[in-house]
């Protein structure tokens, strides 16, 4: 099918329903704020290659449930002690759950071993009530403190003086993620930590937020390759936007480079839209949003008449274009009815439609790539592209969407 061919249709589709009536703004749709319950949520060397895509699985929203009422459980006071009943009373459970745990006696010099990190996690502060059930919910913590005690503290450490995460959550942490924290090493994470803080986190707040949001930044990537994303980043925003979209989406620091550049190479080149309107999105653009998608549904919006492209010679008229977050953080059904003011099977059929002709055309890139460094040049180019007479249509520009 010719792209003629699908503008026509499209069109036509449009003419034929003879909507009239104005947009109407979609919902807000506000971003679950992370709580102390902590609401968790990720060419090349190969090895590099899987570290990415492993981080980026991790880097998707998740919820710990650990202990989250201690007013539901009738713990005895014994059992309340790392010395006293809390050992045998993990164990029980776990053997009730079919999980056998094998502890050293009372009267074993090797027992102060096996409790070391839960007597020390009690004498700074930790609820008993919150260490007991947390060891009974996920047998893996309690693993990792009796085994891996010394180790599991200086982690536990680090994330608390350095991370600004309170105990409860580095807990939470070390619970899903022991394996790979203690083949990080506490200096591992520690310089992770600090590579965070350079990329433009700037605030405690903010980066105890970041690591609660996306724990997979303590291990998953180098710390030089996540300074590295973050210059990139910085070649297109500036110091304060690219530090805000840093704060709001942590895992961007664990995505593959290239593939970012050239969403928001599209964003700013095709679109038009300034960096600030970026930086302000949430985080479907960079997770669940590939970039296909990401011009499939601008196309959409040019050829109903929803989207003018900005004038490169009249940059100070701003056109009345709905706001990128609307387009780029939204379903496909919001999209479709409060954006592009059409129902949901139209736009399901031009989605088909478009993925068609992109499969006939065969093509890797249906745009200029352009790179910030020859950002002005482009500009100049398009300020000195002769403007066309209303008659004549330019085929080439057309093809460009």
């Amino acid at each position: 099918m010719s792209r003629l061919a699908l503008q026509t249709a499209v069109r036509s589709l449009w003419l034929l329903r003879n909507h009239e009536k104005a947009w109407q703004p979609s919902a807000m749709i506000s971003a679950a704020q992370t709580s102390s319950s902590a609401r968790w949520t990720h060419s090349k060397p190969r090895e590099l290659k899987n570290r990415i895509r492993k981080a980026e699985k991790l880097a998707e929203p998740r919820t710990i449930d650990v202990a989250e009422d201690f007013r539901s459980h009738n713990y005895k006071e014994e059992d309340l002690r790392p010395q006293g009943g809390m050992i045998e009373k993990i164990v029980a459970e776990h053997k009730e759950r079919g999980t056998i745990f094998l502890i050293p006696g009372k009267d074993s010099p090797a027992r102060e071993s096996v409790t070391q990190a839960l007597v020390r996690l009690v004498s700074i502060g930790v609820r008993p009530e919150f260490l007991l059930d947390g060891c009974v919910q996920k047998a893996e913590l309690f693993r990792v403190l009796t085994t891996h005690g010394e180790s599991s503290l200086k982690i536990i450490n680090t994330l608390v003086s350095i991370g600004n995460l309170t105990y409860e959550d580095s807990l939470r942490i070390l619970s899903e993620f022991s394996e790979e924290l203690l083949a990080c090493s506490n200096n591992g994470i520690r310089e992770r930590i600090e590579a965070i803080v350079a990329s433009g986190i700037s605030t405690s707040r903010e980066l105890s937020h970041a690591l609660r949001k996306c724990p997979a930044l303590l291990f998953a990537r180098e710390p030089a390759e996540m300074r590295g994303l973050a210059e990139g980043i910085g070649g297109f925003f500036s110091r304060r936007q690219a530090s805000n979209m840093i704060a709001r989406c942590p895992q961007i620091l664990l995505k593959n480079i290239e593939e970012v550049e050239e969403k928001y190479d599209y964003v700013f080149y095709q679109m038009g839209a300034e960096g600030e309107e970026l930086s302000e999105c949430g985080d479907r653009w960079i997770d669940g949003m590939d970039l296909q998608e990401m011009q499939t549904r601008h196309v959409f919006l040019v050829l109903t008449g929803k989207y003018s492209q900005p004038d490169p010679k009249r940059p100070q008229l701003k056109m009345e274009n709905p706001k990128l977050k609307k387009i780029l953080n939204t379903s496909d059904e919001q999209f479709a009815v409060n954006v592009a003011g059409v129902t949901m099977e139209e736009y399901t059929v031009f989605k088909a439609m478009r993925l068609r002709q992109l499969e006939v055309e065969k093509k890797e890139r249906t745009y200029e790539r352009i790179k910030p460094s020859k950002r002005k040049a482009y500009e100049r180019r398009q300020k000195e592209r002769p403007e066309l007479l209303e008659h004549v249509f330019d085929v080439a520009r057309d093809s460009s969407l």
